[in-house]
């Protein structure tokens, strides 16, 4: 069976669509190496919002994302018993917070187009309210034994 073609709209993103992405974003957060947290962008004010459009629609137009913004740097963090050991550490992925705001841009105009029938059942991870455990179950479901 054919999936459904989706038209996605290319206009590149507007205020309220940047205002809302950085809305999204959890506070108390560690940034990249370029060192902002997300509280600048939430609280810099209608002047540092409109630079970061104009930024983004530079970007969206160009379709060249600064390599920044796509960088991730994973650090890993202690957790408990014995520091020498690795498994007592789990990895963390610190990145970009403008790259962060970008990805929300385009998940969030991704996901008005994302219905039961034009998503596979498998792609868990990619529909609002499922994640990696739902994959599991419904594997667990399929291969009972």
């Amino acid at each position: 069976m054919q999936r459904p073609a989706v038209q996605l709209s290319d206009d590149p993103p507007d205020m309220n669509k940047l205002i809302s992405a950085i809305g999204s974003m959890q506070d108390r957060k560690a940034p990249n190496k370029d060192g902002i947290p997300s509280e600048v962008w939430k609280h810099g004010g209608q002047k540092m919002t409109e630079c970061l459009l104009k930024l983004i629609q530079k970007v969206w137009d160009t379709e060249k994302v600064p390599q920044d913004w796509k960088d991730a740097s994973i650090v890993p963090l202690f957790k408990k018993g014995d520091r020498k050991h690795y498994g007592n550490h789990r990895g963390i992925c610190l990145l970009s917070i403008v790259g962060k705001i970008l990805s929300f841009i385009l998940l969030n105009r991704l996901n008005v187009h994302i219905s039961p029938g034009v998503l596979p059942e498998s792609q868990c991870g990619f529909r609002r309210g499922r994640g990696k455990i739902d994959m599991v179950a419904q594997f667990i479901k399929v291969k009972s034994f």
